[in-house]
């Protein structure tokens, strides 16, 4: 008489050999693959890159689901598996069922309620008096650029911190710390990033990604793709900050003075504006190169400003 094990062995080999099961995979990696292609086709369209990249997360929370329920219900149900006729559909169904749950729950869950988990960890409050300026400038940058209205809330904390939170109430959180080490212009050019991360409907994304990234730690896709996102969208944020405040110097050296005070508290890592930025995991790009673009960006302006005037 078979052993358990070898009973379990029969089980997956009958299961991960059945067409049904193989339909599965190869469906899921073809939907991650067209969802990829289709972000990387549409540079431009910010708001259809970021319900991509959203999709790309739920497919993956399908395929972890999928295997997993699969593996538990070869093991638990070996017997029915591997001998009965409708066992590896059974449990075919089943796995899908279950994954598509789990995609489902776990992303509406996290796109719902993870700002507001942000929120409660970091309690942010409103700017008092001598920080309300702060308030009045992400008004008129958020207007000019056509974002809904932003509010600034600040942080009770030491390091440098900034970040924007997005959803039904858009915010832009602040240090204490940070605004103890920027002065105004460097401020506004570090706000003016922030909202674009708005604009560009990063902010919503990088909340959801930031908090799945940490469930799905074997996943290639949040480990080698997501970082290579996020570095893409810190270069267009500086640069378009940058062009939107005329600022660029300025927007450099608040990146240097930041990473003079240190890296911010690891749990706001590929939130706040700058963060480790090395190799392919790494969020953010090399801070070196973000300030060489900046001042590149810098030289142009200055450039175009002196030619113009020429003219």
């Amino acid at each position: 008489m078979a052993s358990f094990w070898e009973i379990v062995a029969e089980a997956l080999v009958s299961y991960w050999t059945s067409p049904l099961s193989l339909s599965v995979l190869v469906a899921s990696f073809t939907a991650m693959g067209t969802l990829g292609y289709v972000f990387l086709t549409n540079a431009r369209n910010a708001k259809l890159r970021a319900s991509l990249l959203t999709g790309l997360y739920g497919v993956s929370i399908f395929f972890w689901g999928f295997v997993a329920v699969s593996l538990v219900l070869c093991v638990s149900q070996a017997r029915m598996v591997a001998y009965s006729s409708i066992g590896v559909p059974v449990a075919v169904a089943g796995a899908i069922v279950v994954g598509l749950a789990a995609s489902v729950i776990v992303s509406f869950v996290v796109w719902r309620f993870g700002n507001r988990s942000v929120l409660r960890s970091l309690k942010p409050r409103d700017p008092r008096e001598g920080e309300r300026w702060l308030q009045e400038y992400a008004n008129l940058l958020a207007e000019f650029e056509g974002v809904q209205r932003v509010r600034i809330g600040i942080v009770e904390r030491p390091t440098a911190i900034a970040m924007a939170l997005g959803g039904r109430s858009p915010s832009v959180l602040v240090s204490t710390g940070l605004l103890a080490i920027l002065d105004r212009d460097q401020t506004e050019t570090v706000l003016a990033h922030e909202i674009m991360h708005l604009k560009h409907h990063d902010a919503e994304f990088k909340v959801f990604s930031h908090v799945l990234s940490r469930a799905l730690i074997f996943d290639p896709f949040t480990k080698f793709f997501d970082p290579a996102v996020h570095r893409e969208r810190e270069y267009l944020a500086d640069e378009t900050s940058a062009r939107s405040t005329g600022k660029p110097a300025a927007l450099a050296s608040a990146l240097l003075r930041i990473a003079s005070r240190g890296l911010p508290t690891k749990g706001v890592w590929g939130l706040s504006i700058l963060g480790p930025g090395r190799g392919v995991f790494s969020r953010y790009p090399p801070l070196k190169e973000r300030v060489h673009r900046l001042l590149l960006l810098s030289e142009l302006m200055t450039s175009g400003h002196r030619l113009s005037g020429k003219a």
